[in-house]
């Protein structure tokens, strides 16, 4: 959010608040429910955060017409900018995850029993 204002996209700052935080709490709800049946926490945090990425990507076409009035034509050209985002985000973050675990494995067994 603070990025779309210091960039000059105020007007996507509140979507962005709103898709953004429940897309974090989508992807941690999804992940303590997947950790419940799946043992590998790289897997359950692939998942969760490709789920809330959809959903992200969703928000923003959802946000772009409904709230700006942006055209069908022209929210689908977003899309595109969308998924690129939510796959970097998951290229990103899922090394960083698994980096992380690695570095502080008190963390793995933490998560084994949330």
């Amino acid at each position: 959010m603070l990025g779309d204002l210091y960039l000059g996209y105020a007007f996507y700052a509140p979507g962005t608040l709103v898709i953004k935080s429940v897309e974090g709490a989508l992807v941690g709800y999804l992940n303590i429910q997947l950790r419940k049946r799946i043992k590998n926490v790289i897997a359950c945090a692939t998942i969760a955060a490709a789920v809330g990425g959809l959903e992200m990507v969703l928000g923003y076409f959802i946000y772009s017409q409904v709230v700006l009035g942006v055209p069908l034509a022209g929210a689908l050209v977003e899309l595109p900018f969308n998924l690129v985002q939510m796959a970097v985000g998951l290229i990103i973050a899922v090394p960083v995850m698994h980096t992380v675990l690695r570095v502080f494995p008190q963390l793995k067994s933490h998560l084994a029993t949330s």
